[in-house]
């Protein structure tokens, strides 16, 4: 009996450790692409960042996630189309910052947040790259124009 635990001990070890392997490669082929599409239609985000930043509802729900059926209808339908499954704005006297939680991701790859930050200029920096992988499974990269994108590939 405790040789049949050991095995399956070992079994699951295995497979847990083979689950958890780093997609790094796959992740990195995907957010160029989501810079490439991001900068082709700077022009029509920004837009959207504005209409974001003066809704009432989501001005008074700061630090809260909001859900685009929360917005009006023209804005949820155009967070929608864009694979937006929820936004967190945050607006204080020195910066602002409007954080969408995309559906253009799934695990293992992990979850792709798109920010527009006025917060922190050095990791909006066009090229910017920060590996928190093995630390936080958390990877960072700059856009430009205070577009950042970061993953988190955490699988809890």
């Amino acid at each position: 009996m405790i040789r049949i635990n050991k095995i399956i001990l070992i079994f699951s070890l295995t497979f847990s450790l083979l689950s958890c392997k780093d997609n790094r490669e796959k992740r990195k082929e995907i957010v160029a692409k989501k810079i490439e599409q991001l900068t082709k239609n700077q022009t029509e985000w920004n837009s959207l960042i504005e209409r974001i930043l003066s809704d009432p509802f989501a001005i008074s729900n700061q630090g809260k996630e909001t859900y685009p059926e929360d917005l009006g209808k023209g804005l949820a339908k155009d967070l929608k189309d864009k694979g937006i499954r929820s936004i967190t704005v945050g607006i204080s006297s020195k910066c602002k910052q409007v954080e969408f939680t995309t559906e253009w991701t799934d695990y293992p790859i992990g979850t792709l947040y798109l920010t527009w930050t006025t917060c922190d200029p050095k990791q909006t920096k066009k090229g910017y790259y920060k590996d928190n992988f093995y630390y936080n499974f958390i990877e960072v990269w700059g856009v430009g124009n205070n577009w950042l994108i970061w993953t988190d590939s955490d699988f809890i």
